[in-house]
C-alpha cells in the first residue's frame, strides 16, 4: 500500500509540475557567447550569502577583466526569503546573479536534512516558500540565473541522492534510482511554480561534481537531469588536486555532452590550490582555449579564501605572482558581457 502511494505522489508531483506550461510572454535566457564567459566565485564569506560589491570589484581588478555572473547561495534555513536584495546589488554592479537554491536548515555538509527534502519539496510542502521566492524574481524586472542544489551527485550535500533514496526503486518510474529521481522531479516541480507564476526570466542551471560519490552506477548524472524542456545550462566543478585538468575533463566532458545534445556547458566552479597551482591554471587555460572543448562556454573561478569549513583554501587566483600571471593570461580573451534571447 505504502508503495503504491508512493507511485501515485510521485505521478502526481510530476504531471502538476509538467502541466505547468511557461507564459506566453518570451523569456529572457542567457545565451551562449562567440567565446567563452568570464564569470567567478567572489568571496561572499563562507556560507556564500554575505555579497560584497566591493569584492567583485577586487576581483575584476586582480583579473583585469569584468566578470559575467557571480555566485551565491540562497541557504533556505538561514535565510527564508529569496536574496532579492543582494541580486539587485549584483545587477547594479553589472554583473548577472547566480543563485543557488540550497534547500538545508543548516549550513551543515555531511548529513541528512532533517526538514528541506526531496520528499517534502514534492509533497508541497514548500511550495509557499517558492511560491513567494518566484514573486520576487518575477518583481526584480531583470533576468537572472539560479542552480537548485550543487553537485546533487556528491554525497557531502544533504539534497543528493545518497541521502534521499540512494538506489531503491519505490518511488516514481521503475529501473530509476529514487535518490536521483527525487532531485530530478523536485527541480522539475520548483521550475514548474516559476513558470506558473510568471518569474519567465530565469535561466536554470544543472550543476554536477566532477565525480560523483558514492561512485556507483545509481549516481550517475543521467538520473539527476531534469530535461532540456527544464534546463538552460548545464555545468560542473571541477578542481586540481592530484589530477590534471585534461585527465578530469577526459571522462567528464563527454558525459556533460551526453546529457543534453544542445545546452550550453559551463565551469560552474574551478580552483587549484597548493604547489602546482600555477602549473594546473596554465594548462587548464591552455586546454579550455585550445577549442578541444567546444561547447564550454563559461567559466567560474571559485575564488574564496576560505573553504566551507572555514579553513584556508589556497584557490585565490593570486596565490602568488605566478598564478595570478597565469589566470590573467588564460582568460585574457573571454568575453566580459552577457548575450540574451527570448
Amino acid at each position: 500500500m505504502k508503495k503504491n502511494a508512493l507511485v501515485l505522489c510521485a505521478a502526481l508531483a510530476t504531471l502538476a509540475a509538467a502541466s505547468l506550461a511557461p507564459p506566453a510572454r518570451a523569456a529572457v535566457k542567457l545565451s551562449s557567447p562567440d567565446g567563452i564567459y568570464h564569470s567567478a566565485h567572489p568571496d561572499f564569506g563562507v556560507t556564500d550569502d554575505s555579497v560584497s560589491v566591493q569584492n567583485i570589484a577586487d576581483f575584476e581588478r586582480l583579473a583585469g577583466k569584468k566578470i559575467v555572473w557571480a555566485y551565491l547561495s540562497w541557504n533556505w534555513g538561514v535565510q527564508p526569503a529569496f536574496p532579492s536584495e543582494e541580486c539587485r546589488a549584483l545587477h547594479g554592479a553589472g554583473v548577472v546573479p547566480l543563485v543557488g537554491m540550497m534547500p538545508w536548515s543548516s549550513v551543515k555538509q555531511g548529513a541528512p536534512e532533517p526538514l528541506y527534502t526531496m520528499e517534502a519539496i514534492l509533497e508541497g510542502r514548500f511550495d509557499g516558500l517558492i511560491s513567494r521566492a518566484a514573486d520576487e524574481a518575477r518583481a526584480l524586472r531583470f533576468p537572472i540565473m539560479i542552480e537548485f542544489g550543487p553537485e546533487a551527485n556528491g554525497s557531502w550535500f544533504p539534497w543528493s541522492g545518497a541521502w534521499n533514496g540512494r538506489d531503491g526503486d519505490e518511488y516514481g518510474e521503475r529501473g530509476v534510482p529514487d535518490g536521483p529521481e527525487r532531485f530530478r522531479d523536485a527541480y522539475r516541480r520548483i521550475i514548474g511554480i516559476f513558470r506558473a507564476r510568471g518569474a519567465d526570466d530565469v535561466t536554470w542551471v544543472f550543476h554536477i561534481a566532477q565525480r560523483g560519490a558514492p561512485p556507483e552506477a545509481w549516481n550517475s548524472a543521467s538520473y539527476y537531469y531534469p530535461g532540456d524542456e527544464w534546463i538552460d545550462w548545464i555545468g560542473a566543478s571541477v578542481y586540481g588536486g592530484g589530477e590534471s585538468f585534461e585527465e578530469i575533463m577526459k571522462p567528464l566532458y563527454p558525459g556533460l555532452c551526453a546529457l543534453s545534445p544542445s545546452k550550453p556547458i559551463a565551469l560552474l566552479e574551478i580552483g587549484a590550490s597548493g604547489p602546482e597551482k600555477t602549473k594546473w591554471t596554465r594548462e587548464a587555460f591552455l586546454a579550455i582555449n585550445s577549442g578541444k572543448y567546444p561547447r564550454l562556454k563559461a567559466v567560474s573561478w571559485w575564488n574564496k579564501p576560505r573553504k566551507p569549513d572555514g579553513t584556508p583554501s589556497g584557490l585565490e587566483i593570486d596565490g602568488t605572482p605566478e598564478s595570478l600571471s597565469a589566470y590573467r593570461d588564460g582568460v585574457r580573451d573571454f568575453a566580459e558581457e552577457p548575450v540574451w534571447r527570448r
